[in-house]
């Protein structure tokens, strides 16, 4: 078992070293810069064509501070959530080269390949591979990417034609190990000069694992159904704090992993799991938090729709070795009802739903399964504030909330909410 309060310590010791709120709907963001400093004094040259860093020209303390404005804003549309109190963002350690995932579009154009993002209102592609929130490792593999598309002539997608092979890249880092893995979204399965591809990728520092995905979908979402390995390594292994975490191509895992440990952490201490407890983890993913809990709890269910990521679940149960931990897939709504008719008795139930909040059917599962703590983790304030007014009609209150910033420089914000049975 391990001694959460004596790392929790340490990492506060680290950290003192290092420097639509909705009526039902969200109609813009209170982030919008509208005096942007001069581009001199921005430490990034993609500027205002990419958008993806919004507060980038701000301090850090002030995109703290305005971040946690956000979460009051969201809270002070409900009244039942009027008297919860919103402490200070909890900072990354990084505010730059923390983000572990780069999603890129492959385009061409009159001055060569592109890899990037979309310019606002716009299918134009705005080159990005000078990042400066990608985590070092990502930079010089979206350059040798660029040079083996130009070298071998690949041809990338066309979306006003639906013709050409290449569409997307995803480069992918464990911090922790320094590995990388390079998924290529195409068209069809034919990918030109595939061996010489691979070949030229495993000569890049860190990469390790190369797979194509197949997305012949014509609309904007990057990654299909199907993945081809092309390299004998086919996933990442990362640690959080104690746990090693072995994902493939596919399964979610956190951007910034060293916030991340910080939620968690947060997330064990509000969910108090005793040693006789039964929990149940929705929305689990590879299972982070499944096994943060199960190293207090005696016993902990996993629930997951995604095949990729239960498997990735699984696998790391056998990896880090522990006993007292069941994965299921499926739908929170339809597995949580049956579970909870199985179990003795269910204590603890920690949810962590998509940006768009957890849906009424599973809302009213968990209240049906009658936890006596709830733990919610929210990447959206406006539809984590929605929720957590609901669940107060059902008789839980929200005891607590910590607000994260797991993306620096952007206008997102991360929540931890506990809430009680009154």
């Amino acid at each position: 078992m391990v001694d959460h309060r004596r790392a929790e310590r340490s990492d506060r010791r680290r950290s003192a070293k290092s420097p639509k709120p909705v009526r039902r709907r969200i109609h813009h963001s209170p982030f919008t810069i509208h005096h942007s400093p001069p581009e001199a004094a921005l430490p990034c040259a993609h500027y205002p064509d990419c958008v993806g860093c919004t507060l980038i020209g701000n301090p850090y303390g002030e995109q703290l501070r305005r971040k946690r404005e956000f979460v009051r804003a969201a809270f002070r549309e409900y009244p039942t959530l009027g008297a919860v109190d919103v402490p200070e963002v909890v900072g990354s350690p990084r505010a730059f080269g923390y983000r572990n995932q780069a999603k890129l579009v492959v385009r061409r154009a009159g001055r060569g390949v592109l890899l990037g993002v979309y310019r606002p209102g716009t299918h134009q592609v705005v080159d990005i591979r000078q990042c400066p929130v990608h985590h070092p490792l990502i930079t010089p593999v979206i350059e040798a990417i660029a040079r083996v598309v130009e070298h071998y002539d690949i041809p990338t997608y066309d979306e006003r034609t639906r013709s050409g092979t290449l569409r997307y890249v995803v480069v992918r880092v464990s911090a922790w190990a320094k590995t990388v893995q390079v998924i290529l979204v195409t068209r069809e399965r034919l990918l030109p000069h595939t061996r010489d591809i691979v070949r030229s990728l495993l000569r890049v520092r860190g990469v390790r694992s190369v797979v194509q995905n197949i997305n012949s979908d014509p609309g904007n979402v990057i990654l299909g159904t199907q993945y081809v390995p092309l390299t004998r390594e086919t996933a990442l292994v990362e640690r959080v704090d104690f746990l090693k975490l072995k994902t493939h191509a596919g399964a979610f895992l956190q951007a910034n992993i060293s916030i991340a440990r910080k939620l968690y952490l947060q997330t064990l201490e509000w969910a108090a799991p005793q040693a006789d407890d039964t929990c149940v983890d929705l929305y689990c993913g590879v299972g982070a938090l499944t096994f943060f809990l199960a190293s207090v709890a005696k016993h902990v269910v996993g629930i997951e729709e995604s095949p990729i990521a239960i498997g990735d679940a699984k696998e790391n149960v056998r990896l880090n070795g522990f006993h007292n931990i069941r994965f299921h897939c499926g739908a929170a709504a339809e597995k949580l009802p049956a579970l909870a008719q199985q179990l003795p008795r269910l204590d603890i139930i920690t949810l962590n739903p998509p940006r768009k909040g957890a849906d009424t059917a599973t809302r009213a599962a968990i209240v049906a399964a009658a936890p006596s703590r709830i733990v919610y983790i929210s990447c959206d304030p406006a539809t984590l504030a929605r929720d957590l007014d609901w669940f107060a009609g059902q008789g839980y209150r929200t005891a607590h909330l910590q607000p994260f910033d797991l993306l620096p420089q952007t206008e997102h914000v991360e929540c931890v909410a506990a809430l009680v049975r009154n």
